[in-house]
């Protein structure tokens, strides 16, 4: 068998330019992404919407080892701040201050100061 694949010059063309379009295509995605990122972390914290209560604190093995905290109403997510179990966590949509409520004080959590601190923000 004879396993030489040549393209001919009727073939070249089409492959040329379906390449130069995708490679456009990925290029300016790649360059929206990257110019509006700032402003696309920061729509996607103000959509957050979050009253309920931390009920356990876990190391997740299948994501790196990264500690993970579990909420009451069943969500799950990357432990960005220090929560403790019992800790009553407030976050109303469209306001990027989040409220942990531990004992008999009131913690301020600024998320657009912790996605600066963790250079998501610029």
């Amino acid at each position: 068998m004879d396993n030489n694949f040549e393209l001919d010059k009727s073939s070249k063309k089409p492959l040329l330019i379906f390449g130069l379009i995708f490679g456009l295509i990925v290029f300016f995605t790649v360059f929206y992404l990257n110019y509006n990122s700032t402003d696309l972390t920061k729509e996607q914290l103000l959509k957050i919407n979050r009253h309920t209560k931390v009920i356990e604190i876990y190391i997740n093995k299948n994501e790196h080892n990264f500690p993970y905290v579990k909420f009451s109403n069943g969500s799950e997510k990357i432990m960005e701040t220090p929560y403790e179990i019992g800790d009553s966590i407030s976050k109303k949509k469209g306001d990027s201050i989040e409220y942990i409520f531990r004992g008999d004080s009131i913690i301020k959590n600024n998320l657009f100061e912790v996605a600066r601190r963790d250079k998501i923000l610029k």
